[in-house]
């Protein structure tokens, strides 16, 4: 049994005659009837908590990606004598999108129910002894579309030229024009000292031109349409 020191309180085992703590002399009648000391116990486990449970996982939605046709146009076909082939209307209003670029010299527009390119593929003023001459020349390649798939070409070419010149100290004018109407392939390559009136350059100028640098890619698109000539 332990006992209790009636002045500082400290538990003193029973038959002690001093307080270990104060000295306090001890009287039996200074000493309390405790309970035993309980043996050590470990303390209860801490209460376990249970992880909330997980939020719901909802399925993400799945979009199916766009695809996009390579072809330059749309898609749209009808079908001819010939087989399918691309509406007309939707390749008259293709043509400027899929034909005209920045880096070439001609450009398309589109006529009713032509389809018609034009080059200005010369417009300058030549400089030779006693004679200046200025030269425009031009190039219209129109296709014709009908209503089952095919085609017509026409090749159409235009050039003015004008002059003055001096001979035996008389001074001369001269003009000329020719056109051309019809199908036909050119090309053609000048050169010499002049001045080039579109790119505004003095000296040494030289223009080439080829019909086929405008008909390959046209008849090239009219045929991924599915148009034949």
């Amino acid at each position: 049994m332990a006992r209790i020191c009636s002045k500082c309180g400290m538990a003193v085992l029973e038959g002690a005659k001093f307080c270990p703590s104060c000295g306090q002399a001890m009287a039996q009648a200074d000493f309390a009837a405790q309970p035993s000391a309980q043996p050590f116990a470990p303390p209860p486990p801490a209460p376990s908590y249970q992880q909330p449970p997980a939020s719901p996982q909802y399925a993400q939605p799945q979009y199916a990606q766009p695809q996009y046709s390579q072809a330059p146009y749309p898609q749209q076909q009808m079908m001819g004598a010939s087989g399918a082939f691309t509406d007309k209307q939707t390749v008259l209003s293709q043509a400027p999108v899929v034909l005209n670029r920045p880096d070439q010299p001609w450009y398309v527009t589109v006529e009713g129910d032509s389809i018609v390119a034009r080059w200005k593929w010369m417009d300058a003023t030549w400089f030779a002894l006693h004679e200046v001459t200025k030269e425009v020349k031009e190039y219209t390649f129109t296709i014709s579309l009908d209503n089952k798939g095919k085609y017509k070409e026409l090749d159409y070419t235009q050039e003015k030229a004008k002059g003055i010149s001096m001979n035996k100290g008389n001074l001369g004018f001269g003009t000329s024009m020719n056109t051309f109407k019809g199908s036909k392939s050119q090309k053609s390559f000048s050169f010499g000292i002049g001045q080039d009136n579109q790119a505004d350059k003095v000296g040494f100028i030289s223009f080439k031109f080829d019909t086929n640098n405008v008909k390959q890619p046209m008849r090239a698109y009219l045929e991924s349409c599915g148009w034949k000539k």
